[in-house]
């Protein structure tokens, strides 16, 4: 098939222990304000229904384990905010019709990573203000790290999994996936009810309390036990 132009590279992920095998990445799907603790800190209450924002699959940047990356501070923001969250890796497609069950959810999981959703904050009220969508605040260019990804089965359960994040070398958040208001199957089973998961999602399912910002030439480290690392450094902008 010609087309018009080169095609770009797929986004890929590469696979924890293996050598030159890649997860190919094909949405990124995020889930809003997922633990009790960072609910409380937004003032929110209770266990209302789940929400959902999306970031493009070339905004994800691969942070090896024992490596470092740059990011270039993000364009049109002066309130950059970072926060670390589990990552999980759907391996096999959903059916055409119907949805995935919470008893089904784990036959769909390949594996989980480590990863950090970025934010334009200052963007992001101005557009909650507007109730406008969230694309500028959260879809922008390198919007998202993620460490490599662990196949399932060389990992430990991810009902208890400590995740942590240092910002110059303070940290800055610590919780526990046990704290998460929508369980990992249940955001399966929720985002299956409106789009048809396929091999290759990633589905970042929130973050503890501490999200705060950080500034050109700071850097940050995290991570989630028993998964994976992550560090780097922002840079100023290009």
């Amino acid at each position: 098939m010609p087309f018009l132009f080169a095609q770009n590279v797929v986004p890929a992920v590469p696979i924890w222990g293996e050598k030159d095998i890649y997860f190919p990445i094909n949405r990124v799907y995020c889930i809003g304000a997922n633990y009790w603790d960072h609910v409380k800190e937004v003032g929110a209450e209770g266990r209302e229904r789940p929400f959902f924002f999306a970031k493009p699959a070339d905004a994800v940047q691969v942070c090896r384990e024992g490596k470092s990356i740059e990011i270039p501070y993000a364009r049109n923001t002066e309130n950059l905010c970072l926060e670390v969250e589990l990552v999980i890796a759907i391996g096999k497609n959903a059916p055409e019709a119907g949805e995935i069950s919470v008893a089904e959810a784990d036959d769909y999981i390949y594996g989980y990573g480590a990863g950090i959703d970025f934010t334009k904050r200052d963007w992001q009220n101005i557009l909650r203000e507007h109730r406008q969508p969230w694309e500028l605040a959260k879809g922008f260019d390198a919007s998202a790290v993620i460490s490599e990804i662990r196949d399932k089965h060389r990992m430990p359960d991810m009902d208890e999994a400590v995740l942590w994040l240092y910002v110059n070398n303070q940290e800055r958040q610590r919780g526990n996936t046990k704290e998460m208001i929508w369980k990992i199957p249940e955001i399966i089973n929720e985002l299956s009810k409106n789009f048809r998961l396929m091999a290759g999602d990633l589905i970042y399912t929130g973050s503890p309390k501490g999200s705060g910002p950080i500034e050109a030439g700071q850097s940050f480290e995290g991570g989630v036990n028993g998964v994976g690392t992550f560090r780097g450094l922002i840079t100023p902008r290009p």
